[in-house]
């Protein structure tokens, strides 16, 4: 039995405004509980391609929380962390001052400097996860130093061989 808390005109709108496949066959079972009540629960989960004990739980959900509950919500967020968000903030501050300075940031040395912060070892995919997710990319150094001289270069192709000779054996 499905509780009225809203119209079958209603769900039909949820069912076409849903924004994933899960949240359609969601209000789809719903809405064939209230169409058509001669449909068994185990029709209904073959019609949404889910259990039997699916389709029993929504019905239940439904009926206790309501529609404005019966919405999914994502899984997604920080349910494990070792820092903080501003602490992460913080230590990638101080790893972009002395990137600034010429310093190669690598995944190790934001390992060993989250250790430092917290006390205790952390797992090396913990600083490539703090990387990715503050959007760091890997960055190559220039193949040539920014404050060298482009005429010393070029002098010094012009006067070096193209391929190598090896010294001849004495």
């Amino acid at each position: 039995m499905i509780q009225p808390h809203l119209t079958v005109e209603e769900i039909s709108l949820r069912m076409k405004e849903a924004c994933s496949v899960a949240q359609f066959r969601r209000w789809q079972a719903i809405f064939l509980r209230l169409q058509t009540p001669s449909l068994s629960v185990c029709e209904i989960a073959n019609i949404c391609s889910v259990s039997r004990k699916t389709v029993v739980q929504w019905t239940w959900l439904y009926n206790t929380k309501g529609p404005e509950n019966y919405i999914l919500v994502g899984r997604g967020g920080r349910h494990r962390f070792i820092l903080s968000e501003t602490a992460e903030q913080e230590l990638l501050q101080s790893l972009q001052e002395k990137a600034e300075r010429g310093v190669i940031i690598t995944a190790h040395a934001v390992k060993i400097a989250v250790e430092a912060k917290v006390g205790h070892e952390v797992p090396k995919d913990y600083a490539y996860d703090l990387l990715h997710r503050n959007r760091w990319r890997r960055i190559m150094p220039h193949t040539y130093h920014p404050n060298g001289d482009e005429n010393a270069r070029s002098a010094f192709k012009k006067t070096t061989r193209i391929c190598w000779i090896p010294p001849e054996k004495n």
